[in-house]
C-alpha cells in the first residue's frame, strides 16, 4: 500500500472539521422563508406578488398601469379578495397625485381620497338644513322638567361624537337645552334667555356604547322661568374619530 504524505491527512482532517462546522451552522440560521433584522429590498422594477395555491394574486406591490405622463414607471399597490375582485388599489390615473381606493365585492367604489385638493372624494356627506326665523316652526315646551324636543338613532362606528343645536326662549321666558345619550344627560346644561337663537356644540366627546350599536340621542329642553315657550332646533349630530 502506497505511503499517504502526512500532509494530506492534515488537510483530510481540516476539511471534516470544517464540514462539521458548516453543518452545525445550517441548523442555528434561520429557515431560508425568514429574514431576520434585516430591511428586505426589491429593486431595479421589481415586484412583490402573494398568490394563492390556486395562482389567485392576493397581493401585488409594484409597476402597474398606466405610466405616469412623462413616460416613467408608476408604482403601486393591488389588493385582492380570493375571488380576485378588486378590494384596495393605490394608483393615479393621470397627472394627479396616487391616492388610495377601496371597492365593494361588486366593484363599486366605496371610498377615494380627493386626489386633486386632499381630504375625502367618496363617499358624500350629507349636511342638512333647516327652517330659519319664524320660532312657530320648532317644537318647543313650556314644561318645568327635561322634555324630548328632537331624536335621532346614531350608529356608533366612531368613538367620539359631537352634537350641534340652537336654543331659544320667547321674551320674559327662560330655559335650558340639553343633550341626552341613551336616556341620561351627556351634553352641558345650556341656558337659554329670551332674544335670539343660542347656537351650541357639545363635543367631541366620548359616545357611550359598544361599537355599531344603535345608540340614542335626543335634543331635550324645559322652562325655567316666565309663562312663555322655550324652542329648540338640531344643528347635526356628527361620529369622529380620538383626537
Amino acid at each position: 500500500m502506497a505511503a499517504i504524505p502526512q500532509d494530506l491527512l492534515d488537510r483530510i482532517r481540516t476539511l471534516e472539521r470544517q464540514v462539521r462546522e458548516l453543518s452545525g451552522r445550517a441548523q442555528t440560521r434561520p429557515a431560508l422563508d425568514q429574514i431576520q433584522h434585516r430591511p428586505v429590498v426589491i429593486a431595479e422594477g421589481g415586484t412583490l406578488q402573494v398568490k394563492a395555491k390556486t395562482g389567485q394574486e392576493m397581493v401585488y406591490i409594484g409597476g402597474i398601469s398606466p405610466d405616469h405622463p412623462d413616460g416613467s414607471d408608476q408604482y403601486g399597490v393591488l389588493i385582492s379578495r380570493e375571488d380576485g375582485s378588486l378590494a384596495l388599489a393605490m394608483w393615479s390615473s393621470g397627472k394627479m397625485p396616487q391616492g388610495i381606493d377601496i371597492y365593494d365585492s361588486r366593484g363599486s367604489t366605496i371610498f377615494t381620497e380627493d386626489r386633486i385638493n386632499g381630504g375625502l372624494g367618496v363617499p358624500y356627506l350629507h349636511t342638512p338644513f333647516y327652517a330659519d326665523g319664524d320660532l312657530d316652526r320648532y317644537p318647543k315646551t313650556q314644561s318645568g322638567s327635561p322634555e324630548t324636543l328632537w331624536t335621532a338613532a346614531h350608529i356608533r362606528y366612531h368613538p367620539m361624537l359631537t352634537v350641534a343645536a340652537y336654543g331659544a326662549a320667547d321674551f320674559g321666558t327662560t330655559g335650558v337645552v340639553q343633550v341626552y345619550v341613551d336616556g341620561q344627560p351627556w351634553g352641558e346644561q345650556h341656558t337659554i334667555n329670551s332674544g335670539d337663537w343660542y347656537y351650541f356644540a357639545d363635543g367631541p366627546k366620548l359616545c357611550p356604547g359598544e361599537y355599531a350599536a344603535l345608540t340614542k340621542i335626543e335634543i331635550k329642553a324645559w322652562r325655567t322661568g316666565g309663562t312663555g315657550n322655550v324652542y329648540a332646533c338640531a344643528a347635526g349630530c356628527l361620529g369622529t374619530q380620538t383626537r
